[in-house]
């Protein structure tokens, strides 16, 4: 075997070690119980909180890019409209504008608040597992 090779398996060993020894001394105090398996859960898999909080995440940025989208097609009829009336500094759909702005700066909040929402909930449950010891 060449020696970056071995130097490659070496480490791999060694961070491998490293990211078990907490397992290791997790089998002599017992199996995990009920509870601690449901708070670990929280994070992952289909139908976990943490599934449904990145979900909304995504739903969310999509909201986001919708509104966007419909922000700038009504901004852009309404110029076409005002030009075609020969008025065109005045803003007809101005009122939908400012709704639909205000739709977008929310969504935009919601989107933040889901992603702190989400690392919290991380935090909180490796924080809560290290508290018992695990």
């Amino acid at each position: 075997m060449n020696r970056s090779k071995l130097f490659r398996r070496n480490v791999f060993i060694a961070v491998s070690a490293c990211l078990l020894m907490p397992l290791a001394g997790y089998g002599e105090q017992g199996k995990m119980d009920r509870a601690e398996k449901m708070v670990i859960n929280l994070r992952v898999g289909h139908g976990s909180a943490g599934f449904y909080m990145l979900e909304a995440q995504r739903m969310a940025r999509e909201v986001e890019a919708d509104l966007r989208k419909a922000l700038f097609q009504i901004r852009e009829v309404d110029k076409t409209f005002a030009k075609s009336k020969g008025r065109p500094d005045d803003r007809f759909l101005e009122r939908a504008t400012v709704k639909l702005t205000q739709c977008e700066d929310q969504a935009k909040a919601l989107t933040t608040e889901l992603e702190d929402s989400y690392l919290i909930l991380k935090d909180n449950i490796q924080e809560t597992l290290l508290q018992q010891g695990h």
